[in-house]
């Protein structure tokens, strides 16, 4: 985004974004190719009617000839009607082409971030991505539906009314358009300050909305701590800068359209007094005069309306500058040409010599080397930062590693299709996330070609049928925005069943018993153990119970492995993990 705004200071960004912008329109080309054939020929069609007025005047009116009169005003009349037809087939194409450019602009935005690393996550609020999708969308949606195509009409409309009012009598036409050099500067000042000013507005309101969906999301914590006061001190700070940032937009619009205003009543004056003499003179005639007065009137017209599609373009540039710094945003590593399906795993798992860090030169993990068998249950433990959920997440390819390896039956992951391989790989999480919808939609996860009748076994395998029964609509019952209508027991029995329902190769359980009381464990610890055979089982977890039933145990610390055993061979060993057991395993927690 900085690249732009650099090179917008040279004058140079515009015309680049703008390219940008119009090559959206290309699918669309043969309606916005007929919005521009209305356009045109509704602006011949608004320069016909001065004409006919003339003719009125000049043929009727002063000749006090009443048939030539009638003959006059019905093609006035017929004029108007035939524009007002016109209006109509302009309005519905340019909004009709706008919209589905639109379309299309936001469809591209919402998969491109889907596509984006989770590092740009990381770093960038939910706030600000909600309004790229939203609010600068709509900047746009203005631009295509009433922008482009009117800048063309108004465009033709100037180029038109000047050959007219040089054709009736070119040293009148001169002394109205003296005051033209004056318009187009004024113009330019204005559009150089309405992008700043936009840019500006855009750039508050994306602050705005971050806080209003980070403030949203932590209400609870807010009324904890007894934080109401500052977050709407916070909130008012923040309002108030988006304020005075709509403030100065209005200070520009206040000041520029009554200079043009001025400005055309001025050489409106100046064409009266020339016009009173070369009708004196008999150079020009009343219909001339009335031809040339309604044409300055449409010339100033389409100038006014000039600077408010400026205004929309300038708008719709600065939101672009802000859409296009997401869409060129690297998205996630690309699968190779070579990729192979992941259609059925064993599940043997092998990190070989594998370094990784999210930030650059700070690793988290130091060439790490393990193997887990397939069908094997292998748990992980050690202090908070040792690596645990690096793994898992390097496992599911969420992230690369650095340097190393991380395969899957002897495959790097990275010949894999990243789909097909986290198709086969189940996660369940401490913290569950439940999307907004029904039960039946939370455990398909927009699988719709598993029947419900594998759907209603799995909730029943972990023990969620019976809470899921009792609800009203049972497994069609609401599940609001992040689950919050669920206890967290249930949300962690509807993850269970999520995961068996997909029947993976691969199962990964982050921590996913830490919030379940022990009557729900002792439910849970049943379908565990139905749930892992024949499977590949990770887990992370801090409760005995969980992890003396593994195979095997790997304890890591600082990003390597220090140890390797089962509970009862790493009890004895009297390493680290002895020392983690007897300080936090052994609570009565645990």
């Amino acid at each position: 985004m900085s690249a732009y705004r650099g090179l917008n200071e040279g004058g140079r960004a515009d015309w680049r974004v703008l390219g940008r912008l119009l090559r959206f329109m290309l699918p669309h080309r043969w309606l916005f190719s007929s919005t521009v054939f209305v356009l045109v020929f509704s602006s011949v069609l608004a320069m016909s009617t001065p004409w006919a007025v003339k003719n009125a005047i000049d043929s009727g009116i002063v000749p006090k000839s009443m048939s030539g009169l009638l003959t006059w005003v019905s093609v006035v009349a017929i004029l108007s009607f035939v524009g007002a037809i016109t209006e109509y087939v302009r309005t519905r194409l340019t909004i009709l082409t706008g919209q589905r450019v639109i379309f299309d602009v936001r469809n591209r935005l919402f998969r491109h971030i889907h596509s984006l690393p989770l590092r740009y996550f990381d770093k960038t609020p939910v706030g600000t991505l909600v309004t790229r999708v939203t609010s600068d969308v709509e900047a746009l949606a203005e631009m295509f539906s009433s922008g482009v195509a009117a800048i063309c009409h108004d465009l033709l409309s100037l180029v038109l009314i000047v050959a007219i009012l040089f054709l009736i009598n070119a040293k009148l036409a001169l002394v109205s358009l003296a005051l033209l050099p004056i318009v187009v500067f004024f113009s330019l000042w204005f559009g150089r300050r309405m992008r700043r000013a936009f840019r500006n507005v855009r750039g508050r309101i994306s602050a705005l909305n971050g806080f209003q969906q980070e403030s949203f999301t932590g209400v609870s914590i807010t009324r904890l701590f007894g934080r109401e006061e500052r977050m709407e001190e916070l909130f008012d700070e923040r309002n108030d800068t988006l304020r005075d940032a709509h403030f100065e937009t209005i200070f520009n619009f206040a000041f520029f359209f009554p200079v043009i205003e001025g400005l055309s009543v001025i050489a409106r004056a100046g064409m009266v007094v020339l016009a009173a003499q070369l009708i004196a003179g008999g150079t020009l005639t009343w219909g001339e005069f009335a031809y040339f007065w309604f044409a300055m009137a449409f010339f100033f017209k389409p100038i006014r309306e000039l600077s408010e599609r400026f205004n929309i373009l300038q708008a719709a540039l600065a939101a672009a500058e802000r859409i296009f710094g997401v869409l060129d945003s690297e998205p996630e590593i690309a699968d190779k040409e070579s990729a192979q399906n992941a259609v059925s795993l064993k599940g043997e798992v092998e990190f070989d010599n594998v370094t990784f860090s999210y930030t650059e030169n700070e690793p988290i993990l130091h060439e790490i080397s393990l193997r887990v068998n397939a069908g094997e249950t292998v748990a992980l433990v050690g202090p908070t930062g040792a690596g645990k959920t690096s793994i898992i997440s390097l496992l599911s390819r969420l992230w690369d590693v650095d340097s190393g390896a991380v395969r899957v039956d002897g495959v790097d992951i990275r010949d894999y299709h990243r789909r097909e391989l986290r198709s086969r790989i189940a996660v369940v999480m401490q913290d569950v996330f439940l999307f907004a919808g029904t039960i039946e939609d939370n455990i398909r996860m927009g699988n719709q070609d598993l029947p419900f009748e594998k759907v209603k076994e799995a909730c029943e395998t972990v023990h969620a049928a019976k809470f899921i029964e009792k609800l009203d609509g049972g497994y069609q019952a609401e599940v609001r925005e992040r689950g919050n209508n669920l206890s967290v027991g249930q949300k962690q029995l509807l993850a269970f069943a999520r995961a068996l329902a997909a029947n993976p190769d691969i199962l990964i359980l982050d921590e996913a018993t830490s919030s379940i009381d022990t009557e729900t464990e002792t439910l849970i610890q049943d379908a565990l153990r139905r749930l892992i055979v024949g499977r590949t089982a990770i887990v992370i977890a801090h409760r005995i119970s969980t992890i003396r039933e593994s195979d095997r145990i790997l304890c890591l610390h600082k990003g390597r492995v220090v140890e390797s055993g089962t509970h009862e061979e790493l009890l004895a060993h009297k390493g680290l993990y002895a020392r983690l057991h007897q300080l936090s395993y052994s609570s009565p927690t645990s």
